[in-house]
């Protein structure tokens, strides 16, 4: 990964377009990352929990996320609507679409270091 923050690991965790590739590299630093990012905007302390136990469902490609519909969804619409999907799907129940939300429409770019 060449951007070293945490804003950064989130999304590239919550990227399904990443996540549904076969070589997906979730390291500890991905990892680390994206749990202080939950941390960080999850609104309450049971939000927080519920979204790091829904972060291992996830990443393991559990439940909803291990379908069929899903992972080709992840090819063909933005990660924000994935996200909204997921939590379509769930009835407005998914704790990690409020997170996930807020940092997949985050602007990233990387062009003051390319600057330096």
């Amino acid at each position: 990964m060449t951007l070293h923050h945490d804003l950064h690991a989130a999304g590239y965790f919550f990227n399904p377009t990443i996540q549904y590739k076969d070589n997906v590299h979730n390291d500890g630093e991905v990892m680390r990352g994206t749990m202080t990012i939950i941390t960080r905007l999850a609104r309450t302390m049971n939000e927080r929990l519920d979204a790091m136990v829904e972060v291992e469902r996830y990443r393991m490609k559990l439940g909803i996320y291990g379908g069929y519909d899903m992972r080709y969804a992840a090819q063909r619409l933005t990660p924000v609507e994935w996200w909204i999907q997921v939590n379509y799907q769930q009835a407005g129940t998914n704790p990690l679409t409020y997170v996930t939300v807020r940092v997949l429409s985050q602007t990233t770019s990387s062009s003051t270091c390319e600057r330096n």
